[in-house]
């Protein structure tokens, strides 16, 4: 008789148990629910900041004046710094549940802006020069003269690269640093990298002049830098080759980039011809020529970073997935 209330207490226990499994692996919290804790908190800081700024007249209309498509070294130095702050903030909480180190994400310390870096933006200048010269020897692209001269140009070649960093930091932690860490442990690293890479692109498709093409080349971009990624360890080769990318198309060939236009660039340049060869308003991203050099990029990185019979990231960086020399 003392037996009977046995059962009773089995099946108190069991919906905890069950309901304990939907937000707890064995790592603790499930890679979903840390992702999803993530994006609140990321919406909450900007929303926060972004509300902030509006109470600055100042800044509030450099701000307004970089959403009609022309964007200029203010806007990119505000809407830039308040988004990483917002971010890291966001990411900085989820150390603090996770007991992990920031630089688990992506971005760590050792080796900031260091030999990554700048190999990231030789290639990435590279790549650029290559696809607009590519474009100009099919007559789709004229140099012109030069648009800004003397100190005024010193100016702008120093703005315009610190603007792009911060570009590349912003964009390429958010589509490739603790979402590309955190989704890569619940699904894997390259059904992750899809993902977050298509919603790269479709996040630009929100530029006035972007369009469908242009969104598929930057999905490639973002492909490649997770390959760099994988390959790396860190985020610090992609953010060199973003910054340079952007940097080269926006400042050194005066060209749209993502259909977007900005204020003391070098040149006054011309696009001319077919808009499969130069990309037309959507800038050469949208070029049959990016989608080439790209590819062939991709392929070109793989065979000179290979795969290394070790982590993806070593310990302190958080990526402990073992793995052999493919990748």
């Amino acid at each position: 008789m003392s037996s009977l209330p046995a059962p009773q207490q089995t099946l108190s226990v069991m919906p905890s148990s069950r309901t304990r499994k939907v937000f707890f692996g064995p790592s603790g919290l499930r890679a979903g629910w840390r992702f999803l804790i993530f994006l609140l908190l990321l919406v909450a800081f900007e929303f926060v900041i972004r509300e902030g700024l509006k109470r600055v007249p100042v800044l509030y209309q450099i701000l307004k004046a970089g959403q009609n498509g022309t964007i200029s070294p203010e806007y990119m130095f505000i809407f830039e710094t308040a988004s990483i702050v917002g971010l890291f903030l966001a990411a900085a909480v989820m150390t603090k549940i996770e007991r992990r180190r920031f630089g688990t994400y992506g971005i760590p310390s050792q080796g900031a802006f260091g030999r990554l870096f700048w190999q990231g933006a030789l290639w990435g200048l590279v790549l650029e020069g290559v696809s607009i010269l590519g474009i100009y020897a099919l007559h789709g692209y004229s140099f012109g003269g030069l648009a800004i001269s003397g100190m005024t140009l010193l100016k702008y070649a120093c703005a315009w690269a610190v603007a792009f960093v911060l570009v590349g930091i912003f964009e390429e932690f958010l589509f490739r640093g603790y979402t590309q860490f955190t989704l890569g442990e619940g699904i894997g690293f390259w059904p992750s990298a899809v993902v977050l890479s298509a919603l790269f692109g479709a996040a630009h498709l929100g530029n006035p002049r972007e369009d469908w093409v242009g969104a598929l080349s930057v999905m490639l971009f973002g492909l490649f830098a997770c390959l760099t990624l994988r390959r790396t360890g860190s985020l610090w080769f992609a953010i060199g080759l973003h910054a340079a990318a952007d940097y080269a198309e926006t400042f050194i060939f005066s060209v749209p980039d993502s259909g977007m236009l900005a204020t003391g660039h070098l040149l006054n340049s011309s696009f001319h011809g077919p808009r499969w060869l130069t990309g037309g308003a959507v800038g050469p991203e949208a070029s049959v020529l990016e989608f080439v050099v790209y590819l062939a990029a991709l392929l070109l990185f793989a065979r000179m970073y290979p795969a290394k019979a070790a982590p993806v990231r070593s310990a302190s960086l958080g990526l402990a997935e073992p793995r052999s020399t493919a990748s």
